[in-house]
């Protein structure tokens, strides 16, 4: 109980629902999505925690969330 009134209050989040990694990718000239991606350069993957919506980098070849 403690932990969803410091969630809403945004004082904490333990980030443990995730999200499936995403792919954003942005420099094909036209605007595709409403988010920008995590990454520099190239396509970007991230995650999505499902309680306060934070983005994390994804490292695809480690199959992790670099935090």
């Amino acid at each position: 109980m403690l932990e969803k009134v410091l969630q809403l209050l945004s004082i904490a989040c333990a980030h443990r629902k995730l999200s499936k990694p995403f792919t954003a990718e942005l420099d094909n000239g036209y605007k595709t999505a409403d988010w920008m991606p995590v990454g520099h350069g190239g396509p970007s993957h991230y995650v999505v925690c499902l309680d306060c919506g934070k983005k994390f980098s994804y490292d695809w070849s480690n199959m992790r969330v670099v935090r």
